[in-house]
């Protein structure tokens, strides 16, 4: 491959869509210009490209997965290690080589990533079974039945209802027992909403904890790979060899490494001091009650509860907005190259996911609405993002105030039931009030399941100091094991 040269004319039209007008004789000056940095940029062509591994893969069907868990399952196997007892799900926009990664789009079906993202080449290492790419709703975009271009997941409590979103399919698996765990991504709650709603447990971890490398982002700031299980010890086991320094993504340059999985089952209630965010509270009444009966058990066993407030909480929202739309915006007009970190992507994921961009018609509205919004800030006032870094600051050190007198904070973690499919979320927004605030600061959350209503499971969210996710997990599982 080859860059294909251009005229004066071509320069001239290139420069009229992005930035002035330019003379001819400028037009002429950059074209010359132009040719001779292209002839630079030729060894980049040349480099020796990776051919995806053989792994077998299958698409998941209706008959052999009804409640719509994965898009595509596998059987890649680990190396023997700490983790060879577990199978475990990722979700489909983190890559395993050899393996179909559709990010939920039809617009990448056809695309086969040709290495590992460090997370399963960890699990790998660890001797753990990748079973498959778990369902999700496009580009990680979700909370309506259109956003799930593929596969329609359903709740496994109620197939008539919502799983959550975006990482629906990665709660479905875990929940029937499909997998003994797996990877979802989290931007404003997309692995706590299907860990309470499909009634497992699920780790937001502290923003920079796990590598993004391998992993197709919706907001760099928001994003991070999660973890969902069946309890809490799995969920340790698992982001135990998952997370911690990677030289190919630099948010993890001050990653922890002294995360033990062991010292999780250790946490003893009566050394727990757990703030209950008022300012969550009461916007679900019926959850809430749930939430605060097991709040008062552990009471009970000898823990301190009391209420806290967070300062300039009400930001969190215009911060996420500003935050995610920018962001998601800037990564698709980029045509998903990544050019602000040290995880820029693999080279034939960008191209594939720069082909779905340059054709807009393969995209559902949610996403292009969201890209479009974004653009629209940058044309109105390309502060705005500035601007909500500024308030993102606020809110963390909102929580940080909050969490310096306990260990953890505790909030009901989904501020509603699971809506029917075809009902929608009425008040995407609201629905994400409890989760969002905490992909604006970057402090670990964990959800685990507490009860029931109708039926229905109800997750408990803690939440904990950035870089403390032992402290949020041993806090789930004292609650969940009386």
């Amino acid at each position: 491959m080859e860059l294909d040269a251009l005229s004066s004319e071509q320069v001239r039209e290139l420069a009229e869509r992005h930035i002035a007008t330019l003379d001819e004789e400028t037009a002429e000056r950059f074209a010359e210009q132009f040719g001779a940095q292209d002839d630079l940029l030729q060894p980049l062509f040349e480099l020796p490209t990776v051919d995806p591994p053989e792994r077998a893969s299958r698409r998941a069907t209706d008959e052999g997965d009804p409640l719509g868990a994965f898009i595509t399952q596998c059987e890649v196997e680990g190396d023997g290690g700490p983790l060879s007892d577990m199978t475990i799900g990722v979700k489909d926009n983190i890559a395993v080589a050899g393996v179909p990664m559709t990010c939920g789009s039809p617009a990448l079906e056809e695309h086969i990533p040709s290495i590992d993202a460090t997370v399963v080449s960890r699990l790998l290492s660890a001797g753990a079974t990748i079973g498959g790419k778990t369902n999700m709703d496009e580009f990680a975009f979700g909370g309506d039945k259109s956003t799930m271009r593929i596969r329609l997941a359903h709740n496994p409590h109620d197939e008539t209802r919502q799983p959550g979103s975006s990482s629906a399919g990665s709660g479905v698996a875990v929940a029937t027992g499909q997998v003994d765990a797996a990877l979802g991504s989290d931007t404003g709650g997309s692995v706590r909403f299907p860990a309470a709603w499909c009634g497992v447990v699920g780790l937001k971890p502290t923003r920079g904890a796990v590598s993004h490398n391998g992993f197709v982002q919706y907001a760099k700031t928001l994003d991070n790979i999660g973890i969902l299980g069946p309890t809490v010890e799995a969920v340790a086991r698992v982001f135990e060899h998952v997370a911690g320094p990677d030289p190919t993504d630099e948010r993890t340059m001050g990653a922890s490494t002294n995360f033990s999985s062991e010292r999780v089952t250790e946490t003893n209630p009566e050394n727990l001091t757990i703030g209950v965010v008022a300012d969550l509270v009461g916007n679900a009444p019926e959850l809430d009650a749930i939430v605060e009966e097991r709040l008062d058990e552990l009471s009970e066993r000898g823990a301190e509860v009391r209420e806290v407030n967070i300062a300039d909480i009400g930001l969190w929202l215009p911060a996420w907005l500003g935050l995610g739309m920018a962001e998601l915006s800037g990564y698709l007009a980029n045509g998903g190259a990544n050019t602000w970190a040290l995880s820029p992507g693999r080279p034939a994921t960008v191209e594939a996911v720069s082909a779905s961009v340059r054709t807009p018609a393969q995209i559902g509205d949610p996403v292009l609405s969201a890209w479009l919004y974004g653009q629209r800030l940058r044309e109105t006032d390309s502060a705005v993002y500035s601007r909500a870094h500024m308030a993102r600051e606020r809110v963390t050190d909102g929580v940080d105030t909050a969490l310096a007198d306990v260990d953890v904070l505790a909030s009901t973690t989904v501020p509603m039931l699971p809506p029917e499919w075809g009902d929608g979320i009425e008040n995407v927004f609201e629905a994400l009030s409890n989760t969002g605030v905490f992909n604006v600061t970057g402090h670990p959350a964990v959800s685990v399941p507490v009860g029931a209503i109708r039926g229905l499971p109800v997750g408990l969210q803690f939440i904990a100091p950035h870089g403390h996710e032992a402290t949020a997990l041993g806090a789930g599982y004292t609650a969940m094991n009386g």
